[in-house]
């Protein structure tokens, strides 16, 4: 076009210069420059029409892709609450949740966390190693940023100073790139919070995967919210329930009151899906502080058992001192030096009068922590035995003393048939030993004659003492059992142990009481025993009569063959 306009001054320019000026070229050169100007406007026009095309173009492109954006969250998000709505059970309802936002087990974790006085406890969680704590503390600061966003994503700095990255066990912050928080609401308020390494859906932009969190918390909180309130409910019914069942134990009537007490501790161990559970008393007078009352629960080898006890000791020992109600596992454990057989405990003090008498102590073998209902179970029954346990030990007191020998203090001859009884048909049933020792103190009558009665009392009551010491020493056994069982005839009884065993333990009696110092008005007095000896045989014994027919024979040839020995029968006299 330039040229155009220079090709009309040149034309211009030279009929000027030839004299030419006539109207005519004139005339054309001005209505080319019109045209000229017309075209330039045209054009002008035609390139701002295509540039608000491009852009209304671009526009309509993008709302198309923030429609079928929103409309493929839409999808998700309908399919999402469509699960999550069919779900009858709230745990599979949360489950489901963390099955979205973590896929795979082996690139994050997740989990979800329920508000309950005034701390973040763990409710469910996925991929997360079992070391995890049960309960997480929450930064302040992160709170009130949930509170305005709902949504917050966690990284670098803030990330690894916060508090609630500190919660997590050190296997697991190795996979931590970053930590979302979802925030569920009740009302206005924080009911519980879902912790994931990773928002949803995979591969979408954060802004869109944090849209579609909101717009899912928004739906499902208010659901999350009402499981929670009847699975409160029904929480509050069960613990009543349970606390009612182990009172209606207490309330029936029972042989002795340590048997009501096993049976207490029995079904608390059973409701909270424990190994074994013990009721510890403290014992001043005892370098160990604590003695176990009631110990109920699986077999355990006797290493095994033996290690089992130091760790209950320690944690028994932890529950004195601290006076609370304390739930370990993992970490917990080990920093109180338990490494290996309990995985998670739970221990509970029992307090009267604020003194504390002593620790009621679950364990169990699974690591998975207690949950909050076994931490108000094991709390209510630490009351109810320290406001009964004083009365239920002086029940114990008047009845032991009922069942005791006056002079020695060991258990009376009718206690000890209705005893034997028992022990004879538990082995009888479980096809296990029994074995039944006799003593008899050699020249009784003559110690009477040659002393006094009063010095044959002062035999009978250190015989006693020395019977008690050395099955104290041999075996730690409640059910060992030990008896005057006639004037000077004594007895013991031995549940699961075999001829040898009680050979062995007859031996060492006999030898205590040989080498015994028994003085009287200072003057020594010699005793020695002979021992009989008779252990259950299936299908020889078929009743209490015969074992102790079997013990008396036995008894009968070791004074027989010159006293001051044992004599041993494995069946009955024929």
């Amino acid at each position: 076009m330039s040229y155009l306009i220079a090709s009309i001054i040149e034309v211009v320019t030279q009929n000027v210069s030839q004299g030419v000026t006539n109207a005519s070229v004139a005339a054309i050169a001005g209505v080319c420059l019109l045209q000229y100007i017309v075209y330039t406007f045209k054009m002008s026009a035609v390139r701002k029409e295509n540039e608000q095309f491009q852009r209304n173009l671009s526009e309509f492109e993008e709302e198309l892709h923030d429609i079928q954006s929103d409309r493929a969250m839409t999808l998700i998000e309908n399919h999402i609450l469509r699960e999550f709505v069919s779900q009858s059970d709230f745990d599979q309802a949360i489950e489901l949740l963390l099955k979205r936002y973590v896929p795979s087990l082996r690139d994050g974790f997740g989990l979800y966390l329920n508000h309950i006085n005034g701390e973040f406890k763990l409710r469910e969680s996925r991929g997360i190693s079992r070391n995890t704590k049960a309960v997480y503390e929450i930064d302040r600061s992160i709170l009130k940023q949930l509170r305005n966003q709902n949504v917050l994503v966690l990284r670098g700095d803030k990330l690894r100073e916060s508090s609630v990255y500190q919660c997590f066990h050190d296997q697991d912050k190795a996979r931590i790139q970053k930590l979302c928080l979802l925030a569920v609401y009740d009302k206005k308020d924080i009911s519980g919070i879902f912790i994931t390494t990773e928002l949803y859906p995979e591969g979408v932009d954060e802004v869109q995967q944090v849209k579609l969190a909101k717009r899912l918390l928004i739906c499902v909180s208010r659901n999350i919210v009402k499981n929670q309130d009847f699975e409160s409910h029904r929480f509050e019914l069960r613990v009543t329930r349970e606390q009612l069942e182990l009172r209606s134990l207490a309330d029936q009537q029972f042989k002795t009151p340590v048997i009501m007490l096993e049976e207490f501790l029995d079904r608390l161990r059973h409701l909270t899906n424990s190994s074994r559970a013990g009721l510890f008393l403290s014992t001043p007078g005892d370098a160990s502080g604590c003695k176990a009352i009631v110990e109920c629960g699986i077999t355990l080898q006797s290493g095994v058992k033996a290690r089992w006890r130091e760790h209950e000791m320690n944690l028994v020992q932890l529950g004195l001192n601290s006076g609370e109600n304390t739930s370990l596992s993992g970490d917990q454990l080990e920093n109180h030096g338990i490494r290996s057989l309990v995985g998670a405990a739970l221990i509970s003090p029992l307090i009267t009068n604020r003194k504390r008498i002593g620790v009621l102590c679950l364990t169990s073998q699974d690591s998975q922590p207690y949950d909050e209902r076994s931490l108000r179970l094991i709390s209510w029954a630490s009351q109810f035995l320290s406001n009964t346990l004083l009365k239920v030990l002086n029940h114990a007191t008047i009845e032991r003393q009922a069942r005791q020998d006056g002079l020695t203090g060991l258990v009376n001859r009718r206690s000890f048939d209705e005893l034997f009884e028992d022990e004879f048909h538990r082995a009888q049933s479980a096809e296990t030993a029994c074995s039944l020792i006799l003593i008899d103190l050699d020249h009784f009558k003559a110690v009477n004659d040659n002393y006094g009665h009063q010095a044959g009392d002062e035999v009978l009551r250190r015989v006693a003492q020395i019977l008690r010491e050395r099955i104290q020493e041999i075996r730690s056994s409640d059910n060992v059992i030990a008896a005057r069982y006639g004037g000077e005839e004594l007895a013991i009884l031995l549940p699961e142990v075999g001829l040898t065993g009680t050979e062995r333990i007859a031996e060492v009696i006999r030898h205590s009481i040989e080498v015994s110092v028994i003085e009287f008005n200072e003057v020594r007095i010699p005793v020695t025993a002979s021992l009989g000896i008779s252990t259950y045989s299936p299908h020889v014994m078929d009743s209490v009569q015969a074992m102790l027919a079997a013990a008396d024979s036995a008894l009968y040839q070791a004074k027989a063959e010159g006293r001051n020995r044992i004599c041993s029968l494995s069946s009955a006299p024929v």
